[in-house]
């Protein structure tokens, strides 16, 4: 437990902008506020082609009204901004710069250092997040009790009681991204071993497969359901109901999708191993001459 923990306080260290970065949402809420102020409905729709649609709108029960929503929103999308910044880079950085020899001199074994590497994309980033908004949410309770009528709080939901659910429901809802997101950052860990832009390659790939598919079967089936996969993580931020959304593609799709994780998880490992073996010869014969 305690090299694990040693493992996520160093990614945390390396990784400063997974701090600094979500500090945007406790400003953005300054911002907000003057939303609860004009009172007017706020709605946004995105469409993309093929089967990747999403929409939402910023209307909402909950806590602060559209406020409220919106402040989960931006605390979600920073939330898959630093996990696109950070798993794609992660291995290579320790082998570029020398860590993971230092790693493996603790010692710490190539499953565990995944494991916390996933570990601190998928909890401890949401986390993160997740407390910045609690404190956005805060803010706008704080403005509101300054500038708005007791009245007028009851009516936008600006309680105390509504914030702490809002803020736990965030963390359901990061909970189903997390899940959603397990395949795709134990691949883009595998492939980032073997390739220095892993994430260039999977989307070109993934265009690929969709433009021959279709050209091979004649229907775009195929490409509508990898338009799916990459946009549940999207679909489960912007649902009102996040359990759903992620339930959307079928039990036995996210079956096959968890099973593939592992493998590619076990892949990675060993991958990491090769790695650390060709390092540490280079290392000798390089002490050697």
């Amino acid at each position: 437990m305690r090299p694990l923990l040693h493992l996520l306080e160093k990614e945390l260290l390396e990784y400063r902008i997974v701090v600094k970065l979500p500090i945007f949402i406790a400003l953005f809420a300054v911002l907000n506020f003057t939303l609860v102020m004009s009172g007017d409905n706020v709605s946004f729709f995105v469409q993309t082609s093929g089967a990747g649609e999403w929409g939402f709108s910023l209307a909402s029960s909950g806590f602060a009204s559209y406020v409220g929503k919106l402040n989960e929103l931006v605390a979600g999308f920073v939330f898959l901004s630093l996990f696109i910044v950070y798993i794609p880079k992660t291995l290579r950085k320790e082998r570029s710069e020398g860590s993971l020899m230092f790693w493996r001199a603790v010692p710490v074994s190539d499953h565990l250092a995944i494991t916390a590497k996933l570990l601190f994309a998928l909890v401890v980033i949401p986390l993160i997040t997740s407390l910045l908004l609690l404190f956005s949410d805060g803010l706008v309770w704080l403005l509101a009790k300054w500038w708005m009528a007791d009245d007028t709080m009851v009516s936008f939901s600006i309680t105390l009681p509504a914030m702490l659910w809002h803020w736990m429901s965030f963390i359901g809802r990061a909970v189903m991204i997390s899940l959603s997101l397990l395949p795709l950052a134990c691949l883009l860990l595998f492939v980032s071993q073997l390739i220095n832009y892993p994430m260039v390659a999977v989307v070109v790939t993934v265009i690929a497969t969709k433009v021959m598919t279709y050209i091979l079967l004649g229907t775009s089936a195929v490409g509508d359901f990898i338009s799916d996969v990459y946009s549940l993580p999207l679909t489960i931020l912007t649902s009102d109901n996040p359990f759903e959304a992620y339930l959307s593609l079928g039990v036995m799709t996210h079956l096959v999708l968890l099973l593939l994780g592992a493998a590619l998880f076990y892949l990675c490992s060993k991958q990491r191993s090769t790695d650390d073996r060709i390092f540490s010869h280079l290392v000798r014969n390089w002490h050697r001459t």
